[in-house]
């Protein structure tokens, strides 16, 4: 029996070959951090070239995409101690927001599977081995075969396959006999000629799954518009907040001047003791509500926080003017044919009409039996004792054929078949009723922001006569014509009638932005900023 040194130092040579084989297969993967750079790259390719194509489509265009240098965002967000304005909190909140990051995430993560999908369609795949195997046992020599073998596939734009594989064995069967080297190559080619043949059908995978991106990635560009409208909603109603707190301190004082006005006018005669009990109760109202609108405003502020994605203990202050009223004039047989063209929902549901059409004349041509060409070509070396003298060709073989399926049972394929007409005749009336929803929305859009103006014109008139009611109690009640409740009850309307009207402001600016979104005509910058 041969030592198991001396078999060692036998497999040295091999050893090291096959390492060297090996680093030259694997020269390019690198280490963890540059396969990290490189994936980053590949995927924010793909998101650039996708959300470019997506873009396209809505009228305003956007100068640059958005930048995806790499989606492993620092969640270490410094304490904040300043300012912000809209701009601010739609770029921290694009920059931080939880949601939105996993957003983002998953799209990248939807390019990088592409990415693979383009690789396995459009270049050759590659794959190796390497193997050694030690043998032996009582009453046998030790004895070793080490292998190394390289393969790769192609798909053809036929729809064929082409698949070639080389490989080299090194047999060593004991200490006084020489290590022997072999080596083969074979290469074949699959080639459907009816059933799976034709044009589209060899690259529908890879087909589909470009659409599916497209589709993820105008699924991203609503969600954006939705998030900006949002943050954009929330920073306006903490700014009528802020005003609610103007108006709660307004009303303060102006019950208190109710309530001593009421004590005055009870020391020198001209009032009662139930004037100054009822100007007491509304002061105190008036103090509860306002300690009220204080608590709200700081719970909000730090919810809103939260969407930012920075932390609660920061100390932020909401600058920045109120919204005014924008004048929107949109005919409504205008804003229905952009919102056809220009819906990024309707024009996905479109596409996925023409996935479905095209589903069917795939099953359609899956009726047809399986013909397939099939060559072969293998060769061979003779065993040689040194691996430099390994010459392919000593022994060749070859092969051509046809194989013809004999479809005796085609039920699934029928049944495949009806289904995929089905399903068409399904998806026709999803988009039906898409394109009819589409209709609804847009004129449900127009209909509440006509009524939101009308009610901010009432809102105004409100106002008006609520202050004048407000003047005209005060004067009465100096005069010693009405009690003391009219000034009570017209100063809390004059102040409930002004928070209401803030709510409708925010409310009209908003749906302005929604009737831009439902037309398709909402841009949101790289930096999250909405572009008027």
């Amino acid at each position: 029996m041969l030592s198991l040194k001396a078999h060692t130092s036998g497999l040295f040579l091999m050893g090291q070959k096959l390492a060297l084989a090996f680093a030259i297969c694997f020269a390019g993967s690198g280490c963890s951090t540059s396969d990290h750079a490189k994936a980053d790259r590949a995927g924010e390719e793909i998101v650039q070239e996708v959300l470019a194509q997506v873009r396209q489509g809505i009228l305003v265009k956007q100068q640059e995409t958005l930048p995806l240098e790499s989606v492993s965002t620092n969640r270490d967000v410094p304490v904040l101690n300043q300012s912000l304005n809209l701009e601010d909190t739609l770029r921290l909140s694009t920059l931080h927001n939880r949601n939105y990051i996993s957003q983002r995430e998953s799209l990248f993560q939807s390019a990088l599977a592409l990415g693979v999908t383009r690789r396995d369609f459009l270049r050759p795949v590659f794959s190796g081995s390497i193997s050694s195997t030690l043998s032996g046992g009582s009453g046998q020599e030790v004895s070793s075969v080490s292998g190394l073998s390289l393969n790769g596939q192609q798909y053809l734009f036929t729809g064929g396959r082409l698949s070639v594989g080389v490989g080299s064995t090194l047999n060593d069967d004991g200490e006084n006999l020489p290590e022997i080297y072999s080596g083969n190559f074979s290469a074949s080619i699959s080639q459907p000629l009816l059933r799976g043949a034709g044009p589209g059908l060899p690259y529908e995978g890879l087909t589909q799954a470009e659409r599916n991106l497209l589709y993820t990635t105008r699924s991203f560009e609503l969600f954006r518009q939705d998030f900006a409208i949002q943050i954009t909603k929330k920073f306006y109603d903490l700014l009528s907040q802020k005003k609610k707190l103007q108006n709660a301190e307004e009303n303060v004082r102006g019950q208190q001047f109710a309530y001593d006005q009421a004590k005055a006018l009870f020391r020198i005669g001209t009032g009662s003791s139930l004037d100054v009990f009822r100007a007491e109760q509304a002061l105190l109202l008036a103090k509860n509500d306002q300690s009220n609108t204080v608590e709200q405003y700081k719970v909000a502020l730090d919810n809103f926080k939260i969407d930012l994605g920075i932390p609660i203990e920061s100390e932020i202050d909401l600058t920045g003017e109120f919204p005014a009223i924008s004048e929107a004039s949109v005919v409504l047989e205008d804003a229905l044919l952009s919102a056809r063209e220009n819906r990024l929902d309707l024009q996905t549901a479109r596409d996925q009409l023409e996935d479905v059409e095209r589903q069917l004349d795939i099953s359609r041509n899956g009726l047809l039996p399986d013909l397939n060409l099939n060559i072969n070509y293998g060769s061979d070396s003779s065993d040689q004792f040194d691996f430099l003298d390994l010459e392919l060709g000593d022994s060749e073989s070859y092969s051509v054929g046809l194989n013809l399926e004999i479809p005796l049972d085609r039920l699934a394929r029928r049944n495949s078949f009806r289904n995929a007409e089905i399903a068409l005749d399904r998806e026709v009336r999803q988009f039906d009723l898409k394109s009819q929803q589409v209709t609804l929305e847009v004129q449900g859009a127009l209909r509440q922001l006509a009524q939101l103006k009308f009610q901010i014109e009432i809102g105004e008139r409100s106002i008006q006569s609520f202050s004048s009611t407000v003047e005209k109690a005060e004067i009465d009640q100096l005069r010693g014509t009405v009690t003391n409740r009219d000034v009570v009850e017209a100063q809390s309307a004059l102040t409930d009638a002004k928070n209401a009207q803030l709510d409708r402001i925010v409310d009209h600016e908003i749906q302005v932005l929604e009737l831009y979104k439902l037309m398709g005509l909402l841009l949101v910058s790289e930096e999250g900023m909405i572009v008027q």
